[in-house]
């Protein structure tokens, strides 16, 4: 099969990152995405600043999509597939990006087998970096997942995994960024601290946090061998960690992943 129209329902935060997503990998995908939401202007806005269409309806973008991405809060899915569960009876694909909404509470919405996708993103894959976990249903043939995991990977990472490890993937992966971007904050204001003008401290922090990642996942090291391959005796990093440790740091952030996985448990 070919997946060729996209239809995104949902055009907030989440559902306008995954066009721009697309549209950086590709641009000449402008023509193949259709969008629409709950509030009009929310669709046009994104429609004027990305060039792709929008749609009447929620049944209009069903109708003229292979795909149809549902990037809504959980409790509107049901009034906005309404009106077009028939629909899916003719082979298009559902993927959800909606927080505790399993796969199978999604298929018994259909009155016909529908294939359904869950994914569980990050806003990085606005800018190709996301980190996607990645589930499919029991009506879904090898072919179909295999289209569907094409189309989401140049957004970033997509790591297949079973359904019932979305929440702690939802609280590494999803919540990840927010805690990331604390951290980083602390780091410019430490910068700023030590003499450094802000524009200063952000380029630096930004570049070592880009670094290290990158570092990471290309060498093989792992974060423990990185640490002690930049750690000199009684140099400044390990001056430095040692007062983390003191702090709490290693387990704040642990608390704090804990946390957010029972948010994630609550929601479903």
């Amino acid at each position: 099969m070919s997946i060729q129209r996209i239809g995104l329902i949902g055009s907030g935060s989440m559902g306008a990152a995954f066009v721009k997503g697309w549209l950086r990998a590709d641009p000449g995908m402008v023509s193949r995405i259709t969008v629409t939401d709950a509030f009009p202007a929310m669709a046009e806005k994104l429609a004027r600043t990305t060039g792709v269409a929008v749609a009447a309806t929620n049944a209009e973008l069903v109708e003229k999509s292979d795909l149809v991405l549902l990037a809504v809060k959980p409790g509107d899915i049901g009034s906005a597939l309404k009106d077009s569960l028939q629909q899916f009876g003719r082979g298009k694909i559902l993927v959800s990006v909606a927080a505790g909404r399993t796969i199978i509470s999604l298929e018994m919405l259909f009155p016909v087998e529908v294939a359904v996708f869950r994914l569980m993103p990050n806003v990085a894959v606005e800018v190709c970096a996301g980190t996607i976990a990645f589930a499919s249903g029991n009506n879904v043939d090898p072919e179909t997942e295999e289209k569907v995991y094409e189309l989401f990977n140049p957004l970033g990472r997509v790591v297949p995994m079973p359904e019932k490890l979305f929440a702690a993937a939802t609280a590494i992966g999803g919540s990840g960024p927010g805690f990331m971007a604390l951290i980083v904050d602390a780091f410019i204001d430490a910068g700023v601290m030590a003499g450094l003008s802000a524009s200063m401290a952000r380029e630096l922090t930004y570049s070592m946090v880009n670094g290290t990642a990158k570092l990471l996942m290309d060498s093989g090291l792992s974060p423990l061998e990185l640490r002690h391959k930049v750690s000199s005796p009684a140099g400044t990093t390990v001056a430095g960690i040692a007062q983390l440790e003191r702090d709490g740091a290693r387990s704040a952030i642990i608390d704090a992943v804990q946390v957010a996985l029972e948010r994630a448990n609550e929601l479903g």
